[in-house]
C-alpha cells in the first residue's frame, strides 16, 4: 500500500489591527473640539446677544430721549440804559462787572469793556428772549454832569442800550444740580481741541475703545514717572458717567466697553462730544453737582463758556482729572498746577508755541466773585414759583432746562436788600429794643408795574419766609392816597377843597371808637393836601364820613384790594391788613396814573430752541380815568414837601416825588411808599412778634427808601399830566388861581372842570 504525504495546510498567521495615523486622531478631536465649541458658542451667544441687545436699548433711549433732568432757569430783565438818565461811572462800571464783562485796554470783543478817566466803552453782547433777536453793539459811555452819554462808535448819541438779561437761579431742582446745555455749534473750538488733546487724541479715529490710546496712556505714565495720561476714550468717559456706576470691576469695564462701541455706531463724533461736554462732572457746589463746560464757566469765571482765554479752558479740562482734587476755589495752588500740565501737554504736542506757554503759566486764577443767588434773589424765585405754578407743572419746571424771562432788575434788587440790611442794622444799633427788627421791600415799575425786586427779609441770607408776601399786617396811613382818590372821584373836592380836623366818635357794634391824631392835636380846619401831607387822622375820617365809608370800601377793592375784609370807620385809617406785595399793587394804578394795575413778575417762558411757549400779559384797565389818578398822584408830592416825608426830600431836594408814610397803633408797624419816576417802592418794618416799637413811618421805613434810592440814581416823576388835568397856583386864602406875581399861592393839579373858575392878579394901588 502506497502511503500518502499529508498535505501541509497553510498555517494563518495571527490577525493584526491597523493603527490610526496619529494625525488622523488629531483631526477628529479637532472637528470634535471645533463642533462642540461652535454648540458652546452658540448657546452662549444667546444671552450674550441678548445682554447686548438690551444694552444697545438702554444706549439708544437714554441718548435720544431727556438726556438730563436740568431745572429752569431763571433770568432777570435786560438793563436799559437810558441817555440822560442819572448814572455815575463807577456805577456802570460795577454793572458791567457784575454781568461778567472783562476790563481791558479796549473793547473790540463781545463781553470786554475799557475804561478811561471819564468814560467806559463796551461791547454788549447779543442775547434772544420774547421780544426776539437783539444784536450785540459796542457803546461809549461818558457821564457829563452825571447824566448818562451815550454814543456809537461814530460819535452819534444813541437813546438807549442794553445788557443782556443775568441768569438769577434755577427753579425747583436747582439745588442739586447745576448745568446748561449747549448746541455743537456754540462750543468754542479752542476747548474741544484742548479737551481731544489732553484726554482723547485718537478721538476721531477710533470706534469707541482705543488700543494705541491705551499704549500711549501706558509709556507716557511710565516715562514721566506720573499719572499724566488716562487710557479711557472720552466715549468711554461720557458712557461710565451717564449710565455707568463708579464701581471697578471687570464686568463694569465690559459694560463700558459694549456701551461704547454701540454708541459710536450709532451716533456721530460731533453728537458724542457735544454729550461729553453738557455731561462731564467738574465740582461739588454744597448740595448741588457741577455739570457741563459751561455751568462751570459761568460759575467759576462769570462769563459765558466762548468769552473765556486759553488759559481758562486749560483750567477746566485739567479739573476733569480731578473735580474735587483741582477745584480752584478750594485749592487755587494745585489747580494752577494742573492748569499748567495741561498748558505743557499741547506745548508738546506743538499745540502751542513756547512764547504763548510761558506767557499763560504765569497768569494767575482770576475767579468772578461768587454771590450767594438765593441771599440776593431767593425771594423773588418764591415769587417766579407761585406765578408759574399756574400753568406749569413742578415737575416740567423742574427737569426740561426752559428759560424764564422775568422783570426783576439786578440793580435795583442788590440796592434794596443792602438797604433793608443797612438800615435795620443802623436802627438796631441806634436802639437796642429793635433787636430782630425784620423788613420787607417790593419795588414795581412806575409804568409797566413789573416787580423789579422783592426783599423778604432784613437778614443777610434767605430764610425760607418770604415777607413781601407774607407778613399780613394793618396798613397804618398807607390807605389815606386811596381814601382822597375816593372823595377826588365825586366830583365834589379838589385837593384846595378844606375839611375840619377834629375829633370824632363813632359806635361800632356797640363800642365807643374815637381815633386821634398822632400827635394827640386838632389842627382845626386844613385843605385836604395839608390833611394828607401830614397824615391828619381826624381830618381823614371826617372826609371818610362825609362822602361815605362804603364808597372808601369800594374804592380799595376797585385799586385791587383782593382780601375780604369788612369796611369799619377804622379802616378808613388803616386797619386793614395787607401784605407789602398787596400794598404795591393797590398804589400801581395810582403810581402809573393808569397805565396798569396788576403786578407782573414772569415776561414769558422759552426753550432751549428759543421757542416762546407762553406770554404773560397784565391787565392794565383801571376803573378810574388817567386824569383822577394823576391828581391823586400829585397830591402825594405834597407829603415830602411840606409833610411827614421831609426828610426823604431833604436828602434829595433836586427830586420830583411821591410818598406815603404809615404808622399803625402802638407803632407796631412802619410802613412808606415812595414813587420816583422810575420806580414805586412799598417798604414794611416790624417785628414777627408784632410788639410795639421805638419808630414811625417816617423814622424807620423811610429810612431805608432813602438809602434805596441813592444807589440807584433816582429820576424825578415826569411834570406832564395827561388829558383831563392840569395845574395851577391857587391863592392860599382865596380859591382863586394866582398870577404869576403872587405870593401866597400853592400849586394843585385838578380835574378840569373842578378848577377855580376866578383869577386874582394880586396888584394893590398900595
Amino acid at each position: 500500500m502506497t502511503s500518502k504525504k499529508p498535505t501541509k495546510t497553510p498555517r494563518k498567521s495571527p490577525s493584526r489591527k491597523r493603527k490610526r495615523p496619529k494625525s488622523s486622531l488629531l483631526k477628529r478631536l479637532f472637528f470634535v473640539l471645533v463642533k462642540w465649541g461652535f454648540i458652546i458658542a452658540l448657546l452662549s451667544s444667546i444671552p450674550f446677544g441678548i445682554w447686548v441687545w438690551w444694552l444697545n436699548g438702554q444706549v439708544v433711549s437714554r441718548f435720544e430721549g431727556q438726556k438730563w433732568q436740568v431745572p429752569s432757569e431763571v433770568f432777570s430783565a435786560p438793563t436799559v440804559l437810558h441817555s440822560g438818565a442819572p448814572w455815575k461811572k463807577q456805577d456802570l462800571e460795577r454793572l458791567l462787572e457784575e454781568a461778567g464783562y472783562r476790563f481791558g485796554r479796549n473793547s473790540q470783543q463781545v463781553g470786554w469793556a475799557a475804561k478811561s478817566q471819564d468814560k467806559v466803552s463796551a461791547h454788549l453782547r447779543s442775547y434772544v428772549d420774547h421780544n426776539g433777536f437783539h444784536q450785540s453793539e459796542r457803546r461809549i459811555f461818558s457821564f457829563p454832569n452825571e447824566r448818562l452819554l451815550i454814543q456809537a462808535l461814530n460819535g452819534d448819541e444813541v437813546a438807549e442800550a442794553k445788557i443782556e438779561p443775568q441768569r438769577i437761579g434755577f427753579l425747583y431742582g436747582g439745588n442739586t444740580e447745576s448745568r446748561q446745555i449747549l448746541r455743537f455749534e456754540d462750543i468754542p473750538q479752542a476747548l474741544m481741541d484742548i479737551l481731544i488733546a489732553v484726554e482723547d487724541q485718537d478721538f476721531y479715529q477710533h470706534w469707541g475703545i482705543s488700543l494705541t490710546g491705551i499704549a500711549r496712556a501706558v509709556v507716557v505714565n511710565v516715562t514721566q514717572g506720573a499719572r499724566r495720561q488716562g487710557g479711557s476714550t472720552l466715549t468711554q468717559q461720557l458712557v461710565k458717567n451717564m449710565y455707568l456706576s463708579s464701581e471697578r470691576t471687570y464686568t463694569r469695564k465690559m459694560t463700558e466697553v459694549v456701551m461704547s462701541i454701540l454708541l459710536e455706531y450709532h451716533y456721530s463724533k460731533e453728537a458724542i462730544i457735544t454729550a461729553y461736554i453738557n455731561e462731564v462732572y467738574l465740582a461739588q457746589l454744597g448740595s448741588r453737582a457741577l455739570h457741563g463746560f459751561a455751568a462751570a464757566s459761568e460759575h467759576f469765571f462769570g462769563r459765558p463758556l466762548g468769552e473765556l482765554n486759553l488759559d481758562e479752558f486749560a483750567l477746566l479740562v485739567g479739573m476733569v482729572k480731578g473735580p474735587s482734587l483741582y477745584n480752584p476755589e478750594r485749592s487755587p495752588n494745585r489747580a494752577k498746577s494742573r492748569r499748567d500740565t495741561v498748558l505743557a501737554i499741547l506745548k508738546d504736542q506743538g499745540r502751542l508755541s513756547k512764547t504763548d506757554f510761558d506767557r499763560l503759566i504765569k497768569q494767575p486764577i482770576r475767579l468772578a466773585n461768587q454771590q450767594k443767588e438765593r441771599s440776593v434773589y431767593g425771594d423773588y424765585l418764591d415769587l417766579v414759583a407761585m406765578q408759574l405754578s399756574r400753568d406749569f407743572d413742578e415737575t416740567t419746571l423742574a427737569t426740561q432746562n426752559l428759560r424764564i424771562y422775568t422783570g426783576v432788575d439786578i440793580r435795583a434788587q442788590r440796592a434794596a436788600s443792602v438797604a433793608i440790611q443797612r438800615q435795620v442794622g443802623v436802627l438796631e444799633k441806634r436802639d437796642p429794643s429793635l433787636k430782630g427788627l425784620q423788613g420787607a421791600m417790593v419795588v414795581t415799575d412806575r409804568l409797566s408795574g413789573q416787580v423789579r425786586a422783592v426783599v423778604g427779609s432784613s437778614g443777610s441770607y434767605y430764610t425760607g419766609f418770604n415777607r413781601a408776601l407774607g407778613a399780613v399786617r394793618p396798613i397804618g396811613s398807607l390807605v389815606k392816597p386811596p381814601l382822597y382818590l375816593s372823595a377826588l372821584a365825586t366830583g365834589r373836592y379838589t385837593w384846595w377843597s378844606e375839611i375840619e380836623d377834629k375829633r370824632l366818635r363813632f359806635n361800632v357794634g356797640g363800642q365807643i371808637w374815637q381815633p386821634e391824631n398822632y400827635d394827640k392835636q386838632t389842627h382845626g380846619v386844613v385843605h385836604l393836601y395839608e390833611a394828607l401831607a401830614k397824615s391828619y387822622n381826624l381830618a381823614t375820617v371826617s372826609l371818610a364820613q362825609q362822602i361815605g365809608f362804603d364808597r372808601v370800601g369800594d374804592t380799595l377793592r376797585q385799586l385791587g384790594v383782593k382780601r375780604p375784609f369788612t369796611m369799619h370807620p377804622s379802616v378808613s385809617l388803616g386797619a386793614l391788613e395787607l401784605s407789602p406785595f398787596e400794598v404795591s399793587r393797590l398804589y400801581q394804578p395810582i403810581a402809573s396814573q393808569g397805565s396798569s394795575s396788576e403786578l407782573g413778575v414772569v415776561l414769558s417762558v422759552m426753550d432751549q430752541d428759543d421757542r416762546l411757549l407762553k406770554r404773560f400779559n397784565q391787565r392794565r384797565n383801571v376803573p378810574f380815568t388817567d386824569a383822577l389818578l394823576a391828581v391823586t398822584l400829585d397830591g402825594m408830592t405834597k407829603t415830602p414837601q411840606i409833610g411827614t416825608a421831609r426828610a426823604a426830600q431833604a436828602a434829595f431836594p433836586h427830586l420830583h416825588f411821591a410818598a406815603k408814610t404809615g404808622t399803625t397803633n402802638q407803632q407796631k408797624d412802619s410802613w412808606y411808599v415812595g414813587i420816583t419816576g422810575d420806580y414805586s417802592s412799598t417798604i414794611w418794618l416790624g417785628a414777627d412778634q408784632n410788639v410795639p416799637l421805638s419808630i414811625t413811618g417816617s423814622s424807620g421805613a423811610q429810612t431805608v427808601w432813602i438809602d434805596f434810592t441813592r444807589s440807584i440814581n433816582a429820576r424825578s416823576l415826569p411834570r406832564a399830566l395827561p388829558d383831563g388835568a392840569a395845574r395851577f397856583h391857587v391863592l392860599n386864602d382865596s380859591f382863586e388861581i394866582a398870577a404869576e406875581r403872587c405870593e401866597e399861592k400853592t400849586e394843585l393839579a385838578f380835574i378840569l372842570g373842578t378848577e377855580p373858575k376866578e383869577s386874582s392878579a394880586c396888584f394893590w394901588i398900595f
